[in-house]
């Protein structure tokens, strides 16, 4: 089987050679590629080779547009400074007063710098794995988006001292992202994901009436036009996990801090499970052996679409012997 089609049947519960491996490389691929960080996340063709690299030396089943969260924030007006090899910093916040909302415009993913490289770096992805490998496009969830433009404390206390005003503002990340995952999907790409990290800051009651349906909005887009989705919370999404359910995403990230049985129970027959390994503990920190003993335990817990993955970024310092003896555990050992 290719990637392609291993993801796929595992997506619709049907018999494949091993558990896809949709583990997150960004500065772990940059830095095994020898790119500086600047160059992996601006210009495409070095993402490019990175990520198929990543994908034939480690066994990873997707290529992905991802690096950093400030793709549409720069498009609103942030100014992001790009270290060497570091990750982007933002120095000034698109809203950093209540009244920059009317300066708020949404843009053709074409006319930005960064919205037209991740559109490029489709094109050649889908030019170099021939519908071999699935393409990951992204795109910032509405509170992520808010949180990137307006800075993260006070995008949380907005939200429950000006929430009308949050509103708003999350409306207009909603429909940039919209408008740029279209472009993603028209580009080449498969599937979407959808980084939403900030949610699961917040609470149930909050999650429920101010974030979800401007999640489901995106989520509903994106399935209008004909690709699938995969949501990404990183941190303890447990008491979110029922109202995650209603969104029917294909893919729903778990990490370490969530109990994965449980996650998988709760979303079987609605959405594939993908995680969900400690990404410090079970990667960075471990050996050989013992992750070829975490695969194989997590595979034990595992149903007939989950998707093994750590629960959130691969650490830059993590020893490339993890990620092969990851790739050799998922192929050889048996599973349901």
């Amino acid at each position: 089987m290719n990637s392609m089609e291993r993801l796929s049947a595992r997506l619709a519960g049907k018999d494949v050679d091993r558990a896809p491996n949709l583990n997150i490389l960004m500065t772990f691929a940059a830095k095994y590629a020898g790119i500086p960080y600047c160059d992996f996340i601006l210009r495409p063709e070095e993402k490019c080779r990175a990520n198929l690299i990543a994908h034939e030396e480690f066994g990873i089943d997707a290529v992905t547009v991802m690096s950093d969260p400030y793709t549409e924030a720069e498009a609103f007006g942030c100014r992001i400074e790009y270290p060497q090899d570091d990750h982007p910093r933002c120095l000034k916040h698109a809203l950093e007063d209540y009244e920059d909302i009317g300066k708020l415009t949404v843009h053709q993913p074409d006319a930005c710098r960064r919205m037209s490289n991740t559109i490029r770096l489709i094109e050649l992805y889908k030019k170099r794995t021939a519908g071999d490998v699935p393409i990951v496009g992204w795109v910032e969830g509405p509170i992520a988006e808010f949180a990137d433009i307006h800075d993260i404390n006070n995008a949380m206390m907005d939200l429950v001292s000006e929430p009308e005003w949050a509103e708003e503002a999350m409306d207009i990340c909603v429909e940039q992202a919209v408008l740029f995952a279209k472009a993603q999907i028209s580009a080449g790409a498969h599937i979407i994901g959808i980084g939403d990290a900030a949610a699961s800051l917040v609470g149930p009651s909050l999650y429920r009436d101010l974030i979800l349906p401007r999640e489901k909005k995106i989520v509903d887009a994106i399935h209008g036009a004909g690709a699938m989705v995969k949501l990404h919370i990183c941190g303890n999404i447990t008491p979110l996990l029922e109202d995650i359910k209603t969104l029917r995403c294909d893919i729903v990230d778990i990490d370490w801090m969530v109990d994965f049985v449980r996650a998988n129970r709760l979303l079987e027959g609605i959405s594939s499970v993908s995680g969900n390994l400690d990404p410090v503990q079970a990667m960075m920190n471990s050996t050989p052996e013992a992750i070829r003993s975490d695969v194989c335990a997590l595979i034990d817990t595992t149903d007939n679409t989950s998707i093994i993955s750590s629960g959130c970024e691969v650490p830059k310092a993590t020893d490339p012997q993890i990620l092969r003896a990851m790739d050799d555990a998922l192929r050889n050992y048996p599973y349901k």
